[in-house]
């Protein structure tokens, strides 16, 4: 019976907490938004069992699809792409953003989790991400936003901040 109580309690919570937020898909003010973006990639520390890293910014560009879930809450699932060291690197990401809007500015922060490909490496990956988006017109916002990743490679990890600008066109 304390089972039952504890799932009917735990949905009770969720139900408190989601619905008093709508939907992004009942609102046209917060539709999908596809993007692009570039800026710098620092290596911070950290030598790799497999993964190279002499600690050289390289320039760093990629895709971003902006995902509504609710008023406060977006899924912004990325690929970006860059060299390290002497080899090019693909990051694969679901950022989980939390939003404070404020008129047409939205601040942001969030949680990182991806897979990030090197050579013929492939390693895990979970970061920090914090940044702010404006809306310039009705369907066209610029941001910006600061990455830091924990790159996970056999014993040691490497550490790796993105600095990104660009636009999102949400349809």
């Amino acid at each position: 019976m304390s089972r039952i109580r504890y799932l009917a309690a735990l949905a009770i919570l969720a139900a408190v907490t989601v619905l008093p937020f709508p939907l992004a898909g009942q609102s046209s003010s917060n539709p999908v938004a596809l993007g692009v973006s570039v800026g710098p990639t620092f290596p911070l520390a950290g030598n790799g069992d497999t993964i190279s890293n002499n600690g050289q910014a390289s320039l760093n560009w990629g895709f971003y699809v902006n995902i509504p879930l609710v008023y406060a809450f977006d899924l912004m699932p990325s690929a970006e792409l860059y060299k390290f060291g002497a080899s090019q690197a693909t990051d694969i990401d679901l950022a989980f953003k939390f939003l404070v809007p404020i008129g047409n500015l939205s601040l942001y922060a969030g949680f990182v989790p991806g897979l990030t490909a090197v050579s013929e490496t492939l390693a895990p990956h979970v970061g920090a991400l914090a940044g702010a988006s404006y809306r310039i017109v009705s369907n066209l916002s610029g941001f910006v936003q600061g990455k830091y990743d924990i790159l996970f490679d056999g014993s040691s990890n490497i550490k790796v901040v993105h600095v990104n600008a660009g636009l999102l066109l949400a349809f």
